[in-house]
Parts: C-alpha cells; sequence; structure tokens
C-alpha cells in the first residue's frame, strides 16, 4: 500500500474514532440531563431489578397489584363535608406529573424522593410507629395532576413523635404519592416514585412518618413490614433492604436504640 493511502486510512479511523467518542459523550450527557430532571421512566428498571434481588414482586403487573385503582374520570364525592376533606388532602399532590393519556406503561419519577435517606430516618420523622393497616384507596388531586394512595393504620406502639395527636389506639391517616390510573379507554397506567413501593392492608408495618402541612395526616417517608418471616424493607433502594430478614424484636430494639440516640442529641 503506497504512503498516501496509509496516511488516509489513518485519517479515515482516526475520524471515525473520534465521532465515537463524541456520540457516546453526547448520549451520556443526555442521559444525566434526563436524570437530573423530574424524570418519568418506562418502565423502572431499577426498581424491577431490586423486587428481584429481594425476592417480591418484580414484573410491571406484579407491582401494580400492590397499587390502588382511581378513574381519571372519578367524580367528586357529592356529600360535602366528604368533598371538603378530599379537596384539602388533594391540594397536597397538584401540580404533579400525571398525564391526561393513559401512557401504556409505568410512570416513576426519579427525583421526587431522597434516595440517601438512612436506612432508619428517625431524624427525618415526625412520628416512628408500629402500626397495622386497616384500609386504602387512590385518589387524584384537585387539578388531576396527581394521584395518591391514602391509607388508614392503627397505632400498636409509638416509637417516636413531636406529634401529641400520635397516640397508642389511635387511627391515624397515611398517604404516599401513586396509584394506578384508568382511563375512559379501558387501559390502566401505574403512576408512582421509582423504589417506592405501597404498603399492603391489614399488614403489620414500622412506619417512618412525615406530617403533612395543615393537616392531622401524615406522609410515609418509608416503612418496614413485620412478618412471621422477619423484617421486609417496603422500598427498594440497596440501605433499606439491609435488615430484610432480621427478626422483628432484634431490628426493634436497633430503632430504639436509634431513637433514644436521636433524644440524647436534642
Amino acid at each position: 500500500m503506497g504512503r498516501n493511502k496509509k496516511l488516509a486510512l489513518i485519517l479515515v479511523l482516526g475520524c471515525g474514532i473520534v465521532c465515537l467518542i463524541v456520540v457516546s459523550g453526547a448520549r451520556s450527557n443526555s442521559r444525566r440531563a434526563t436524570l437530573n430532571k423530574a424524570t418519568l421512566l418506562s418502565p423502572p428498571n431499577g426498581f424491577q431489578r431490586a423486587r428481584e434481588q429481594n425476592g417480591r414482586p418484580s414484573s410491571l403487573e406484579d407491582i401494580k397489584k400492590r397499587f390502588p385503582k382511581i378513574d381519571y374520570d372519578a367524580p367528586e364525592p357529592t356529600d360535602p363535608a366528604e368533598r371538603s376533606k378530599r379537596r384539602n388532602k388533594g391540594k397536597h399532590y397538584d401540580n404533579g406529573y400525571l398525564s391526561k393519556e393513559p401512557t401504556h406503561y409505568s410512570s416513576g419519577l426519579v427525583s421526587e424522593w431522597d434516595l440517601n435517606l438512612p436506612a432508619l430516618p428517625v431524624a427525618q420523622s415526625n412520628a416512628v410507629v408500629i402500626g397495622k393497616t386497616l384500609s386504602g384507596g387512590a385518589f387524584l388531586s384537585n387539578d388531576k395532576t396527581g394521584v395518591y394512595t391514602e391509607l388508614s393504620a392503627k397505632i400498636e406502639e409509638v416509637l417516636s413523635t413531636d406529634k401529641d395527636s400520635v397516640t397508642k389506639g389511635k387511627v391515624i391517616d397515611l398517604s404516599r404519592m401513586g396509584g394506578v390510573v384508568r382511563y375512559g379507554t379501558g387501559e390502566e397506567s401505574l403512576f408512582h416514585i421509582v423504589g417506592q413501593n405501597m404498603p399492603t392492608v391489614a399488614k403489620r408495618y414500622l412506619f417512618f412518618l412525615k406530617a403533612i402541612p395543615d393537616s392531622q395526616d401524615f406522609e410515609i417517608i418509608t416503612a418496614y413490614e413485620l412478618g412471621s418471616l422477619g423484617v421486609t424493607a417496603l422500598d427498594a433502594p440497596g440501605q433499606f433492604t439491609h435488615y430484610n430478614g432480621l427478626d422483628e424484636a432484634t431490628f426493634l430494639d436497633t430503632v430504639r436504640t436509634v431513637v433514644s440516640e436521636k433524644k440524647k442529641q436534642s
């Protein structure tokens, strides 16, 4: 091969490598930009991988079964008191991410939750309680841009609280963003925060709760199911799954120690 032909070949190969680097860099920057926004993922693959590792539901249909359903065209309650109550609760989920049309897949926000929360977020909680879920349902926000699930739970034990309204034996309302929205076409779409699951009715949990402003209700920060097979993290990020399989007594002793340390620092 002549020298000129060799130089030409080298130049062509060099340009090709540069192009690959540029394209790869552009894709990487685009991905970072996407993840830095309140992005909708379809489907939440990281969430599914975590569920598979934890032995929890991994398929989209299995995950959807944990979330209650609400019709997008559901009318407001006819009772004035109930309607006022629901509007007061729904306003906290206005200006959301809900689509007016079915998405045909699961949509999950990646930046609406602090994934760096400690496994036992006592310091971030207004209340840490053991309770049993009694009932639950999904609701739309007032402007129909958000969907949230509300659960009632009876408090079995209060480990920590700064709210006088939180007492043993009381039934409180808990909520969390997310739910399955059923559209007029019959299609259903799951909207939720990636990594967050929904508690099951008639199960016992250790709840970490955040007070909702201008309300007696609480938002679920995270929770742990307390069952016969030991502790199971409700949510997917790895720091929570650290306690999976631990017996209830040992786990609660650990939580009480963290609560005690927090009180000493206060």
